[in-house]
């Protein structure tokens, strides 16, 4: 079993029980095999008997084990998670969150509508990027690049209850808070799980750490690039530019805007102006690209 690691930022029962849960998986622990006791583990992962608990009782949860209060723990007997005809599975919350957080790739992002954008990015879509963006971010600062991609990726997962609204709808529309929407949308999830969510929201909300904060600039570096790209399609989105622009708080995120603001959004164009020359330095290595057409068109 893999020992606590110091550096790990997870909480040591979530540590064990990775541990515990890779065992079985691997087949280390077999199905209908009892786990070490409470005392065992505890000694043997230097934590207290209530932090054994809180692993074994995660994974009671996911269905990896089986307990019974006074005699232990097992592998469970098909040593995965168990099927409808054991009831309710005990993800089904997680899944149905899975399954909510696919409506984000249906909901448009609304501003770009003003624009007279006939089919804007979707909420989804401009999410994906801002992980993206957090990831550049936090690697610059020094910030946990993974924490700050969690924050990014869930920064607008409450959209799915209460849609995207434009700015010149803000001062008209009330709507419930985000933390409020997220405990809606963990309610069914395992515990340790639904409290993973919830920090990410409250963190993402409260902008009081780094990752928080780089992952606001984020969202609105995203907006940048994207108000760039639809302006060289020729739709007018210099306030959203201005609008992201005053809104950005951290050093990494200003300097990676003056870095999009001083490039071009046709990521594609070298390429394109090179392409004669690539193709000569790579003649015949392409059975597709034919007559020097980019396109690989053009007769036999």
């Amino acid at each position: 079993m893999q020992i606590l690691d110091p550096q790990d930022p997870r909480r040591p029962y979530v540590q064990i029980a990775a541990s515990l849960r890779a065992e079985i998986l691997t087949g280390n622990l077999k199905p209908g095999e009892k786990l070490p006791s409470g005392t065992e583990l505890a000694e043997y992962f230097g934590v207290t008997r209530a932090t054994v608990a809180n692993a074994i009782h995660a994974l009671v949860s996911e269905g990896f084990v089986r307990s019974r209060t006074g005699s232990g723990a097992w592998v469970r007997d098909q040593a995965s998670l168990p099927g409808p005809d054991d009831g309710p599975h005990p993800l089904a919350g997680a899944a149905t969150f899975i399954h909510e957080m696919g409506q984000l790739k249906n909901l448009p992002r609304s501003g770009w509508l003003l624009l007279g954008i006939p089919s804007p990015e979707s909420v989804a879509e401009h999410s994906f990027r801002v992980s993206m963006v957090g990831m550049i971010l936090a690697a610059i600062e020094g910030a946990d690049v993974g924490r700050t991609m969690a924050l990014c990726a869930l920064h607008d997962a409450h959209e799915t209850r209460i849609g995207d609204t434009p700015s010149v709808g803000r001062a008209y529309v009330k709507t419930a808070t985000p933390e409020t929407v997220t405990e809606h949308q963990v309610a069914g999830m395992p515990d340790h799980l639904a409290k993973v969510v919830r920090d990410l929201t409250a963190e993402y909300e409260a902008t009081e750490t780094m990752e928080s904060r780089l992952a606001h600039d984020a969202d609105k570096l995203e907006t940048l690039a994207t108000a760039a790209e639809y302006q060289a399609q020729g739709y007018d989105a210099g306030p959203w530019r201005e609008t992201s622009l005053s809104a950005l708080r951290t050093d990494a995120g200003k300097q990676l805007a003056q870095a999009i603001g001083a490039g071009d959004p046709r990521w594609w164009a070298p390429f394109a102006a090179s392409y004669h020359e690539l193709r000569a330095s790579t003649r015949g290595s392409d059975p597709h690209a034919r007559n020097g057409n980019p396109d690989g068109g053009g007769e036999e």
